[in-house]
């Protein structure tokens, strides 16, 4: 059960990990961030589902500026003390948190909130899939100074060190403290990596779980697809008019409208099979779209975006998917965003839908 513990990196690496747990709600990510990126060191951040669902934008900010952001249960539970039922929805919930919040897979290593966990636990999450990533702790979760965090964790900073640190509210002393840890490790020609890289310095590549909603193709629909219809080609007005929303979801996602003219642009991965690019146009003016390719019996909902964020939105996309799906024989319909809203608005539609998981390689 060992293996389902990472403690520390390689002793022949010089490399250690400054890792961050809980994620902060009045103080500014920035914060940390930026006293990391002054040293040239890379962070990883244990983050709660409940804060990512809270803070899409800063989990996003996380990742777009080259930092590692992971699971820390999704309600901050102490794992230790629930039933393995509620263990796994922790895992689920986080993972469909980070999905949602980033547009990418969730890793599957993460860190047990108040280093909670038995025997028990560590097998349930090596049933799950995951590694539990623990290390140094420096007690800044106390609220000390700057300087009393350092003095904990120099005289224990060697090669593969994981140095355990808050990013929270209460851990005001910790962006501090990182150039007064950075200048000793410097010394000892230390390179703080994140912990993907430290994990593969161990031949242990991490591996990822992506989510996705599966809707059954219903016979018939009740109601018309409220203005959504396929088009040829993207227009310039569409462009301009979807850069004008703001749609800003995803790490990938572009800004403006030659960055999106560039991404709608990118050929869609359907092998040849059939493509839909789907628009809602309603008082002279482009409301959403959506891109769409047929692999076997599915049809697959690469990506998508509304002028509003309602999530009956969803339900017209949706209605126009059915009808292209209908048409073209299909059974079912994938879809990777928005998916907790999509399955609420199926169930409310009597739609069959189920989530379905998928354990991804390194990416």
């Amino acid at each position: 059960m060992n293996d389902t513990i990472i403690m520390n990196g390689t002793e022949q690496d010089r490399y250690y990990a400054f890792t961050f747990d809980d994620g902060p709600g009045r103080l500014p990510i920035s914060l940390w961030l930026d006293a990391l990126e002054a040293e040239g060191a890379v962070g990883t951040f244990f983050f709660t589902g409940e804060w990512m669902d809270r803070y899409p934008e800063r989990a996003k900010e996380i990742i777009r500026r080259g930092h590692a952001l992971a699971p820390h249960s999704y309600h901050h539970r102490r794992m230790a003390q629930i039933p393995k039922h509620v263990f796994m929805e922790e895992l689920k919930a986080v993972e469909l948190a980070y999905q949602e919040a980033t547009g990418l897979p969730c890793p599957a290593y993460m860190r047990f909130p108040y280093a909670s966990y038995d025997d028990e636990r560590l097998q349930w999450l090596d049933e799950a899939g995951y590694v539990d990533i623990e290390g140094v702790e420096s007690f800044d979760w106390s609220g000390i100074s700057a300087e009393a965090i350092a003095k904990v964790i120099i005289p224990q900073l060697k090669n593969g060190t994981i140095v355990v640190m808050h990013s929270n509210d209460i851990a005001i002393g910790s962006p501090g403290s990182l150039k007064l840890i950075s200048d000793v490790a410097k010394q000892q020609e230390l390179t703080a990596v994140s912990m993907p890289t430290m994990m593969e310095s161990l031949g242990r590549k991490p591996s990822y779980r992506s989510w996705k909603i599966v809707v059954e193709v219903p016979e018939t629909l009740e109601y018309p697809p409220q203005d959504w219809h396929s088009v040829e080609s993207v227009t310039p007005q569409l462009v301009e008019q979807i850069a004008s929303w703001g749609v800003e979801r995803y790490v990938n996602s572009a800004s403006t409208a030659a960055e999106w003219q560039e991404q709608l642009e990118q050929p869609l991965p359907s092998r040849g099979a059939k493509e839909w690019f789907g628009v809602r146009e309603f008082e002279d003016s482009y409301w959403g779209y959506a891109r769409a390719y047929a692999s076997g019996d599915t049809l697959i909902i690469h990506e998508h975006g509304a002028k509003e964020a309602q999530a009956d939105t969803l339900v017209y996309m949706m209605r126009w998917a059915i009808e292209q799906a209908q048409a073209a024989g299909l059974k079912r319909i994938e879809v990777r965003h928005d998916i907790r809203r999509m399955l609420q608005m199926c169930k409310q539609l009597d739609w069959k839908a189920e989530l379905v998981s998928e354990r991804l390689g390194d990416l």
